[in-house]
């Protein structure tokens, strides 16, 4: 069974959010979980003074306070060259899910923790290779997929879908059946608060898979 999870590196609700998924993932391995960069400021040009890092320490704490994590307030990411732009990350993530699909999920929360916790700069494409590096993708060949134009045709077709399912933030799960989209949970919230949403979603596919599968009259059933 297929869910997308629309996420974004820099949406410090999805670094806030990413124990839940880690449990989903844990308690349900038969859900398919497709993770899907969704754009949450691509190609922003938004830098870092004062008034913008006041924004930032702001929602820093409110994720910190409902979900425990971590965030590093010295921000040692921010340069006068540094933008609060989501693409490069996106792209990063295309590109490991092209040379190491399996490992796309760790690979998210290893951008999370290094901005987040430990400050890198994830905009930077030889942060990002480093990163990709830990996971064991070959930083070469990280570099080659990351800065092709299929990457960045990719990454912009990621947004693209996030738009045209109708997402209008970031973190949200749902599912696309028979081309009805139905979302499982926006924003943040715990897992014993989803819990609940997951299992109703199961329970109704599981239905919904037995009536498809079988057909009876009167005084025979057959598939």
């Amino acid at each position: 069974m297929k869910m997308f999870y629309f996420t974004d590196a820099m949406c410090s609700w999805c670094y806030g959010f990413s124990p839940v998924i880690n449990k989903l993932k844990e308690n349900y391995p038969d859900i398919d979980l497709e993770i899907v960069s969704g754009g949450f400021s691509p190609g922003s040009k938004q830098v870092i003074d004062a008034e913008y890092r006041d924004f930032l320490e702001y929602h820093w704490r409110n994720v910190n306070s409902r979900s425990g994590q971590y965030f590093d307030h010295s921000m040692k990411f921010v340069s006068d060259t540094f933008t609060y732009d989501t693409e490069p990350a996106s792209r990063a993530l295309i590109a490991v899910q092209k040379l190491a699909p399996q490992k796309d999920y760790e690979f998210l929360n290893l951008m999370q923790k290094s901005f987040y916790s430990e400050g890198k700069d994830i905009t930077d494409g030889n942060v990002l290779a480093e990163l990709a590096e830990e996971i064991g993708v070959d930083k070469s060949s990280f570099l080659e997929n990351f800065n092709s134009e299929e990457s960045k045709l990719k990454t912009q077709q990621g947004f693209q879908f996030s738009r045209q399912l109708g997402v209008k933030g970031f973190p949200t799960l749902l599912t696309l059946e028979n081309g009805t989209v139905k979302v499982i949970s926006h924003g943040f919230q715990s897992y014993d608060s989803l819990k609940p949403a997951i299992d109703d979603w199961l329970e109704k596919n599981s239905v919904l898979e037995v009536k498809a599968g079988q057909s009876c009259t009167d005084n025979s059933c057959g598939c």
